[in-house]
This record gives C-alpha cells, sequence and structure tokens, in this order.
C-alpha cells in the first residue's frame, strides 16, 4: 500500500514539473517572438537606432584636438537614407540591396574637437598646402584606409569625399569594403599624413554587429 502510494505521488510530481517546464519554454518562445517583434523598425526608427552611440556602431578617437569618428552603416541604413521615406516596400529594399552590392559601408569623419575654424585650414602653413590638402582627401586618402576582417587587410573600394564649400570644422567621407561575411570583430585603419596623428584604429564588436534590428517594410 505505501509503494503504491509513494509511485502516485511520484508521478504526480513527476507530471507537475514537466508541465512547469513546457509552460517556461512557451513563455521563452513568446518572449523570443515578441523580441523579434520589437526588434522590426520603420525606415525611420531603424535610421535612429543605428546612430544611436549607445548601440556600439559609431566609434570616435579623440587625439590632442583633431576627433576621428566612424558610422557603421548597414546596407538597410544606407536605402533608409537614400529613400528619405517613412514607408519603403519590400520591392524597392531588395532592389537597392542588389544596386549595393555585397559591401560593408562606413561614414569616417574628421573633425576639430573645438568646432571653430575650417579643419582644411588647421594649422596651415601656406596656400599651397592648403591644395595639397584638398587634393589628398579628395583621391589620395582612399590609399590609406584599410578595413581588418578577421585575418584579412582590405583596401578600400569606394570612396568619397563631401567636400564642403564653406568653412566647417570637419571633413565627412564615404567608404566601402568588400565583405568577406566573416564573423568577428571589424576595425576601421587609417594612417594619418595631413595632420601627423599616427594610424587611427576605430574598432567594432562582433556582437553590436549582429544586433542590428531588422527594417520594416510595406
Amino acid at each position: 500500500m505505501k509503494k503504491l502510494l509513494f509511485i502516485i505521488m511520484y508521478l504526480g510530481f513527476f507530471s507537475c514539473t514537466n508541465k512547469d517546464n513546457m509552460h517556461e519554454r512557451q513563455e521563452g518562445k513568446d518572449a523570443a517572438a515578441k523580441n523579434d517583434e520589437t526588434k522590426l523598425l520603420a525606415p525611420d526608427e531603424f535610421v535612429k537606432w543605428v546612430k544611436d552611440e549607445d548601440h556600439g556602431l559609431k566609434k570616435e578617437k579623440k587625439i590632442g584636438d583633431i576627433v576621428f569618428s566612424a558610422q557603421y552603416k548597414p546596407v538597410e541604413y544606407v536605402i533608409c537614407m537614400e529613400e528619405r521615406s517613412t514607408h519603403i516596400s519590400d520591392s524597392v529594399v531588395k532592389r537597392k540591396k542588389s544596386e549595393l552590392g555585397d559591401m560593408l559601408y562606413l561614414d569616417f569623419k574628421i573633425a576639430l574637437e573645438k568646432g571653430e575654424g575650417e579643419l582644411l585650414k588647421y594649422k596651415l602653413s601656406s596656400m599651397a598646402e592648403y591644395g595639397d590638402r584638398v587634393n589628398y582627401f579628395s583621391f589620395k586618402m582612399q590609399n590609406d584606409i584599410f578595413l581588418v576582417d578577421g585575418n584579412d587587410t582590405i583596401s578600400c573600394a569606394l570612396f568619397h569625399f563631401e567636400r564642403a564649400y564653406d568653412a566647417v570644422p570637419y571633413s565627412t567621407f564615404v567608404l566601402g569594403f568588400p565583405n568577406n561575411n566573416k564573423a568577428g570583430n571589424k576595425t576601421l585603419i587609417y594612417h594619418d599624413n595631413i595632420f601627423k596623428k599616427g594610424i587611427i584604429k576605430l574598432e567594432f564588436e562582433n556582437n553590436n554587429l549582429k544586433a542590428v534590428p531588422k527594417l520594416k517594410t510595406e
């Protein structure tokens, strides 16, 4: 009799435990589904998320009175910035992705910390040197920029100097690198031959790159 009672109690305990485990698993699935849903962002929300420095897609380094920064740009972000719309169709996203190719995109920026004067005239010795700087930023700087992806050091394949024709304390460069589709951190490297600040390294952690949400399309 005691043995039978023990068996009944054991089976009851096992059944309750199993139900609790099933309930916990279901709650986990519901939470995961909810997280996936919250990561689906409309174009304006997506852009805001990428620009938020807390998400690790923007890095900067200050050396003296010069600030070097880089904004990592997921392909969907590039599409949002080009379309400038709160609603983008799935067909447009697919077409744009095909046009942009399998590339890694970044904006690289060099700025005066105090935000005063014109960057190109920073500690300028002559107007001839000013012309040399414009020429370097426009055509030669690309050769001094690399992306370290795993064990690979990749040359900059796409480069555009966004020339500002007024006195602004910064210069912005649009960069593109072939995508090796490797997991791991990625480091932007710039050999500074203008302001003599040495080798600039800005590293993007893989966990932040993987955490980019999905773009909501129409």
